[in-house]
């Protein structure tokens, strides 16, 4: 169960909309399969990084997004894997929190 949330939550975020063009990142909050995710998505040169907090666990995550890749850290776990193994999650909820 864990390997499948631990892959869940970087092709989840991959896919949700981002405000990363916004001087401050905008914190945004998710829920998928029972867990609230909350994070912030910047972009640093050609590459958007996300980076927040799945809050029951308090599990902090690291996304480095380009075109073709996504790399970085989930807890203590580095994931690395194409853009193109990205599905959008249909049913998630996403709230902003302006």
């Amino acid at each position: 169960m864990k390997k499948h949330s631990l892959l869940a939550l970087p092709l989840a975020l991959v896919a949700l909309p981002t405000a990363a063009h916004a001087a401050e990142p905008e914190k945004v909050t998710f829920e998928h399969a029972g867990d609230r995710y909350v994070y912030t998505v910047k972009m640093v040169g050609d590459h958007k990084i996300i980076d927040g907090t799945e809050t029951r666990s308090g599990k902090r995550f690291t996304l480095r997004v380009s075109d073709k890749r996504v790399t970085g850290t989930v807890g203590d776990s580095q994931v690395r894997f194409s853009r193109s193994a990205v599905v959008p999650l249909a049913e998630t909820e996403v709230v902003s929190d302006r």
